[in-house]
């Protein structure tokens, strides 16, 4: 029995992730100087492997919701809200880079915060500590390279000099935040336990650490690509998984993503293609996080409901 359970440990995605983790750390430290081909690779498995399948099934999610709700479910209106959210947050992008970017990264800390954090009870302390917990995360990920992190907040802003200067500020303070947002975490989730508590999974979250420190050996594309495919995503996997009612069947979700996966992998490729082709003079990486961004926000909006459905 115990060698069963061990066994089955060891087939957890989870697992890999971390021994993956740990085999780049181990590259990275001992042969110095690493070729950031391996670091790029390393990106693609998790992103594209992991990363984009994760939202490609947020239609089961929402149909399962109207059924929930007892209310018609359609695959063209949902797919054409979809759209027309991805292209209203990119006109923003548009017009608003700034703006934009600051939206989306208390997006993300809340998204990352709320599905870290699940099964959470729905009282507000949590949500607070949702975010703290979030913001967190994903401050420590940016902070593994605090020049590359300046250069890309410039290049995707336009060249925002303010947008620049108030990173540079976060960054040469990155201690005290640190410590406050550690402090405010502790003290909102101590109430927020005894308002209402929360059964703490203790292996989850040893795991969880164990992972934050492994990312903070790793650069930044890597260390993003390993907590976002890593754990983020197969965290999420796994609670649609239960909302859906077919625990432990992840591997059915991955393969139920693969058409819409398929579809993302084909357009990326066509654009790299053009890119490659006709717009090799234009500066890629903010086209990339744009569309990372937008793509984004319609996943975030169906993840809120289910997480907010009980």
């Amino acid at each position: 029995m115990l060698h069963r359970t061990l066994l089955h440990q060891l087939l957890q995605p989870r697992i890999w992730s971390l021994i993956m983790g740990i085999f780049l750390v181990l590259l990275h430290q001992l042969a110095g100087e690493l070729n950031p081909i391996i670091d790029y690779v390393f990106f693609g498995i998790f992103v594209i492997l992991i990363g984009i399948p994760h939202g490609a099934v947020d239609h089961l999610v929402e149909e399962k919701y109207f059924q929930d709700q007892k209310k018609p479910f359609s695959l063209f209106r949902f797919l054409l809200k979809y759209i027309l959210q991805i292209a209203a947050y990119a006109l923003l992008w548009l017009i608003m880079p700034v703006l934009s970017l600051s939206l989306f990264l208390i997006l993300s800390a809340w998204h990352f915060g709320e599905s870290d954090m699940q099964p959470a009870p729905r009282h507000v302390l949590w949500k607070v500590s949702q975010l703290l917990l979030g913001t967190m995360v994903l401050f420590f990920i940016l902070m593994r390279e605090p020049a590359f992190t300046a250069d890309l907040i410039f290049r995707i802003t336009r060249e925002s000099m303010p947008a620049l200067n108030s990173w540079e500020w976060v960054a040469s303070n990155s201690l005290l935040i640190y410590l406050a947002l550690l402090t405010s975490l502790i003290i909102v989730s101590f109430f927020a336990q005894r308002a209402e508590p929360l059964n703490w999974q203790t292996t989850k979250w040893f795991s969880f650490v164990l992972l934050l420190g492994i990312i903070y050996f790793l650069p930044l594309l890597p260390a993003f690509a390993l907590y976002f495919g890593g754990w983020h995503s197969l965290n999420t996997f796994d609670h649609m998984s239960e909302f859906l009612g077919n625990k432990n069947s992840v591997w059915r979700l991955w393969k139920a993503a693969l058409p819409f996966t398929l579809l993302a992998i084909f357009f990326l490729g066509i654009a790299t293609l053009l890119w490659s082709g006709f717009m090799s003079h234009i500066d890629p990486l903010p086209i990339l996080f744009i569309f990372i961004a937008v793509i984004t926000l319609p996943h975030l909006l169906v993840m809120n409901k289910m997480f907010s459905y009980k």
